[in-house]
C-alpha cells in the first residue's frame, strides 16, 4: 500500500497537484472482502409505456385529445400521463409517455394500444420505454437479418448410393402412402417406409395426393393447409422427414421449377373468381412467397392445368391469357422481361392458341389460329431477346405441337380441314422443323390415314406415329428416322388390336411399349442400332389406365388406378385395382391387387453427371462395366436360392415332424385298443400273396460305328 501512495505522490507533484496531497488515505487502509459493494442504479422502467402516431395537436385541442386518450389509458390502472408541447412548433409531437403503477398494468397497456385504430388516419403503435433507447439508436442503413426458416439438401441424393442400385416406387393407396424399394432379387418390393413415425405420433402423413419433383429429391405431400415437402432415405435412416411447409388452402395442383428451385401452387378456382392467391410460386429452400396471382385465363396445353409453364432451366415462366398475350418472367426479380428499349412488355398474337417451351433451350414454340384474313402461324421466339428464329403461315388446317427432347427438332402435326361445316378432314403432314440446322430448314412427310398420336424417342432422332383408317380401323404402327438429310420410314406394322392407342418410348430410346389404354393389350418391343423392329412380348393387363418407365429404361409399371375420392369414375375401375412390375422385355416381375390404388409412380432420377461423350462410351463397353454387377447379381441370386431352399427345408421338416407325430400317436392308439393285432389277423384271413414282377422295355437303340485303332 505504501508504494501505491508514494506513487500518486510522484505523479501530482509532476503535475503541480501538490494541494491534493492533504487527500491521499494514510494507512493500509480496509480489506477487499471487508468493502461493501457499490450501489447500483437502476435505469429500467418495467411500469413505463411509450405510445405513439397519435394525432399532432395545439393546445385549443390538446385536452380534448388528452380526455380521449386518457380514458382508454385508465382502464389498465392507475398512471401518471405526460404528453408535452412542443415549443418551436406549439403541437404535441405525437405520443404519450404513461408510467402504470404495476408492471402488470403497463403489459396489459402495451398490447391493448399496439396497432390500435384512433381513427382512419391514425394507428396507434406502442413500446416500453425500456426499448426506446434501442430503437432511436438503431443505424440509418437497413441491414437485413435472415428470419427465413431454411434446410440443408447434403442428404437428398443419399438413396441413389444403394449397393443394389434399386429404384423406388410411390403407392398411394386406400389411406396409405408407401415409398418401396423395387427389389428383382426378392421378387417383391420392399418397403423402405410407410409413415411408421406419424402413425406412431396419430398423425397423418398425407391427406390427398403426393407427387415428386422432378429429380427425384423431394416428395410433395397435400394437405388442407398446404404442402409439405419431405427427403429420404439417409445413408443413416430409412425415414423420410419433413423438409419445408408451403401454406396455400385447398391447394388442387402443383408444379416444380425444372431445377427443384421453386414450386408452383393452385388452388382450382376458376379466372373468373378473380382470386388473387389462387396461384402461387413458393421458393423450396426457404417457403417464401416470391408471387401471386388470380388463375389465368388459358391453359397452354389444354386440360385443367398448368396455367403457368417454366423454361428448361427454370430462370423464367409464362402465362397467357384470352386476349393472345403471354407475360414471360424471370425468378430473379419476378417482373416481366424487358425488351430493346428497356421497358417492361408481354409478347401479343392475335389469334393464340397455345405455347410451348423448348426442353433445353430458352425458346418458346407459339401457334396462333386464323383469324379475319390471316393465316395460322407457328412463331419460334427466343426469351430474354424475343427475336424470331423462324415463322410459318399455313390456311385452313388444325395443327399440334410436339418438341423432342433434346429440343432439336420441333414436329408441326399439321391436319387439313377440307370443309369446316361438315369438320371433314384430309391429309396429314408431319412437319420436322431441324432447329440445330441453320435458317432451320423444314422436312415435310405425308400420311394419309388418321392420326391417332405422335411420339418421338427419347434422346433420338427418330419417332412414332400410330394410324388407323378414316373408319378408325385397322391400326398401323409407324416408325421414321431423321437423316442428315432425310426423312424416311424404317419399319411399318400392322397391330392385333384396334384398342391400341398410345406409345411410351424408354427414357434412354430404343425401346418401347405400345398400349391399349383403357382396354389392357400390351405390345413390348424395340429398335435395333440399323432400325430393325422387333417385337419382344405380348401381353395384358386388364382395364389398365397407366405406363410407366422407371429412369434407368429397366423396367415397366402398368396400373390400373382409380379417381380419388369426390372424383368421377372411381367405382368403375375399383374392382381392378393394382398394379404390375415388367421387364423391358415384357417378362412380368411381380403383380399385385391394391384396394384402392390412387397413384402409382417410379422416383425420377437427376440429370447425370457425367458428360455425352462419357455415356457413349459406356454403353460402348456395357458388357465391361457389367461385369461387376453380373457377378454381384450371381451373389444375390445364389443367396436367394439358398434362403429359399432353407425355408424350404425348414417347412418340410416341420411338416414331417407332424407326420411323425401322427403315426406316433396312431402307433400307441392302435396297440392300446388291440387294432393292431386285428388288422393283422384281418390281413392273413384274406389271403392275399405278394408276388413281384420285373417289366422291361426298350426305349430307345443306338448304333455306333466303332473303327479300331
Amino acid at each position: 500500500m505504501t508504494v501505491i501512495q508514494d506513487m500518486i505522490r510522484e505523479t501530482l507533484e509532476e503535475e503541480g497537484n501538490e494541494d491534493l496531497l492533504d487527500y491521499i488515505s494514510e494507512g493500509d487502509g480496509e480489506a477487499i472482502d471487508d468493502v461493501e459493494e457499490p450501489v447500483s442504479l437502476d435505469y429500467s422502467f418495467p411500469c413505463t409505456v411509450f405510445i405513439y402516431n397519435l394525432p399532432k395537436v395545439g393546445k385549443e385541442k390538446y385536452a380534448r385529445l388528452m380526455q380521449i386518450v386518457g380514458n382508454r389509458i385508465d382502464q389498465h390502472g392507475t398512471s401518471e400521463k405526460c404528453m408535452p408541447i412542443n415549443e418551436t412548433t406549439g403541437k404535441t409531437d405525437g405520443f404519450v409517455i404513461v408510467t402504470y403503477d404495476a408492471p402488470e398494468m403497463a403489459d396489459r397497456a402495451l398490447r391493448f394500444f399496439d396497432q390500435l385504430i384512433l381513427d382512419k388516419n391514425h394507428t396507434l403503435k406502442s413500446v416500453m420505454m425500456d426499448q426506446f433507447e434501442e430503437i432511436v439508436s438503431r443505424r440509418e442503413e437497413f441491414e437485413p437479418q435472415r428470419v427465413l426458416k431454411h434446410f440443408s439438401r447434403v442428404a437428398l441424393r443419399d438413396w441413389l448410393g444403394d449397393e443394389k442400385c434399386r429404384e423406388q416406387i410411390l403407392l398411394r393407396h386406400h389411406t396409405e402412402t408407401e415409398v418401396y424399394w423395387h427389389d428383382p432379387m426378392a421378387g417383391l418390393p420392399v418397403l423402405c417406409y410407410g409413415g411408421e413415425r406419424e402413425k406412431a405420433m396419430k398423425k397423418v402423413w398425407c391427406d390427398w395426393l403426393v407427387q415428386w419433383s422432378p429429380w427425384g429429391s423431394y416428395l410433395a405431400t397435400f394437405h388442407q393447409q398446404g404442402i409439405a415437402i419431405w427427403a429420404g432415405p439417409t445413408n443413416s435412416s430409412n425415414d423420410f422427414t419433413k423438409k419445408m411447409r408451403f401454406e396455400h388452402q385447398n391447394v388442387k395442383f402443383i408444379e416444380f421449377s425444372p431445377n427443384e428451385e421453386f414450386i408452383l401452387t393452385w388452388n382450382g378456382s376458376p379466372a373468373s373468381e378473380e382470386d388473387n392467391q389462387a396461384v402461387q410460386i413458393h421458393r423450396v429452400l426457404t417457403a417464401e412467397v416470391m408471387w401471386k396471382s388470380r388463375t389465368p385465363g388459358v391453359a397452354p396445353l389444354g386440360g385443367e392445368f398448368p396455367h403457368v409453364l417454366w423454361s428448361h432451366d427454370g430462370q423464367y415462366f409464362a402465362e397467357a391469357s384470352t386476349d393472345g398475350t403471354i407475360r414471360v418472367r424471370d425468378t430473379e426479380t419476378f417482373k416481366l422481361i424487358k425488351d430493346e428499349g428497356g421497358k417492361k412488355k408481354s409478347l401479343k398474337y392475335d389469334g393464340l392458341h397455345t405455347f410451348q417451351w423448348s426442353p433445353k433451350d430458352n425458346t418458346i414454340a407459339v401457334w396462333t389460329l386464323e383469324k379475319d384474313n390471316n393465316p395460322a402461324r407457328l412463331v419460334l421466339v427466343q426469351i430474354p431477346s424475343r427475336v424470331e428464329l423462324a415463322s410459318r403461315s399455313r390456311t385452313q388446317v388444325e395443327a399440334s405441337m410436339h418438341w423432342q427432347s433434346e429440343g432439336d427438332y420441333l414436329c408441326l402435326l399439321v391436319t387439313k380441314i377440307l370443309s369446316k361445316k361438315t369438320n371433314k378432314k384430309g391429309a396429314t403432314n408431319l412437319e420436322i422443323f431441324r432447329i440445330r440446322q441453320r435458317n432451320i430448314p423444314v422436312d415435310i412427310v405425308e400420311v394419309r390415314d388418321t392420326v391417332r398420336g405422335f411420339y418421338w424417342e427419347t434422346k433420338g432422332s427418330r419417332f412414332a406415329v400410330l394410324t388407323t383408317d378414316d373408319a378408325g380401323h385397322r391400326p398401323k404402327l409407324l416408325i421414321y428416322s431423321l437423316g442428315q438429310e432425310k426423312c424416311e420410314n424404317i419399319c411399318s406394322l400392322d397391330l392385333p388390336s384396334n384398342s391400341f392407342n398410345n406409345f411410351f418410348w424408354a427414357p434412354d430410346g430404343q425401346y418401347f411399349v405400345c398400349a391399349a389404354i383403357g382396354h389392357g393389350d400390351l405390345l413390348f418391343g424395340g429398335l435395333t442400332p440399323d432400325n430393325k423392329l422387333e417385337i419382344l412380348h405380348k401381353e395384358e393387363h386388364f382395364m389398365l389406365t397407366e405406363v410407366q418407365w422407371d429412369p434407368s429404361s429397366r423396367y415397366v409399371i402398368t396400373a390400373v388406378t382409380q379417381p380419388m375420392q369426390n372424383e368421377t369414375g372411381g367405382f368403375r375401375y375399383s374392382m381392378e385395382a393394382g398394379y404390375a412390375v415388367w421387364t423391358f422385355q415384357g417378362r412380368l416381375l411381380h403383380r399385385a391387387q391394391k384396394e384402392k390404388l390412387f397413384q402409382v409412380s417410379w422416383r425420377p432420377h437427376p440429370p447425370s453427371m457425367l458428360s455425352p461423350e462419357r455415356q457413349k462410351d459406356i454403353r460402348k463397353n456395357i458388357k465391361t462395366f457389367s461385369k461387376r454387377y453380373d457377378a454381384l447379381d450371381d451373389q444375390l441370386k445364389e443367396a436367394a436360392r439358398s434362403a429359399f431352399r432353407e425355408e424350404r427345408q425348414q417347412k418340410t421338416s416341420e411338416f414331417q415332424s407332424v407326420l411323425d407325430r401322427l403315426e406316433e400317436f396312431k402307433d400307441q392308439r392302435m396297440e392300446e385298443n388291440g387294432w393292431g393285432e386285428a388288422w393283422e389277423k384281418l390281413q392273413e384271413d384274406q389271403g392275399w400273396v405278394k408276388n413281384q414282377v420285373t417289366h422291361e422295355e426298350d426305349l430307345d437303340i443306338t448304333e455306333e460305328l466303332i473303327s479300331s485303332s
